[in-house]
């Protein structure tokens, strides 16, 4: 009888040092599995256009490193959450290292919308030559404004506005 006692507390401990480990793991899965950034070609990015007509869609290149970037995204952020379904944003980084440095960006700053990291075929199909560069497209799905450097959220705000009732 004592046997049998000693083998059911030596398995309830194994089970138990199993489930703590896989408890203290859970986290670090998580972790890791947001700890990383997409990265998006031109065609990608077409098709990710494409598949928001309909909606306004405003395509931010931006680069973490860039102090008039850093100051338009909290704006993002809002503008994200006031027309949530009517409008897309969609935020391409164009760092160095982007991989090491924008996951950790994206959690600082609380950006809540789709951020990708960008490569030369984006930069050259938008002459990209200044950060940021940012286009707005109308709900037909074309071009409407295309800006170079800072813009406000009100601003931001206003084009919208008027996008969304054409």
């Amino acid at each position: 009888m004592e046997q049998v006692v000693n083998k059911i507390i030596s398995m309830k401990h194994r089970c138990f040092v199993f489930l703590f480990v896989m408890v203290l793991s859970i986290p670090a899965v998580i972790t890791c599995a947001g700890d990383s950034v997409n990265s998006i070609n031109l065609a990608e990015l077409n098709t990710l256009l494409d598949r928001n007509k309909g909606k306004v869609v405003v395509v931010d290149l931006w680069a973490t490193w860039c102090p008039p970037c850093r100051k338009e995204i909290p704006g993002f952020i809002n503008l994200y959450n006031k027309y949530k379904g009517n409008v897309e944003i969609i935020g391409i980084a164009f760092d160095e290292n982007g991989s090491e440095v924008v996951p950790s960006f994206i959690k600082k700053m609380g950006i809540n919308y789709p951020v990708y990291l960008g490569g030369e075929d984006i930069a050259g199909a938008y002459n990209l030559r200044a950060y940021p560069t940012t286009l707005v497209y109308g709900k037909d799905g074309k071009v409407a404004n295309t800006h170079i450097g800072y813009v406000s959220e009100k601003e931001f705000d206003d084009e919208i506005s008027v996008l969304l009732k054409k």
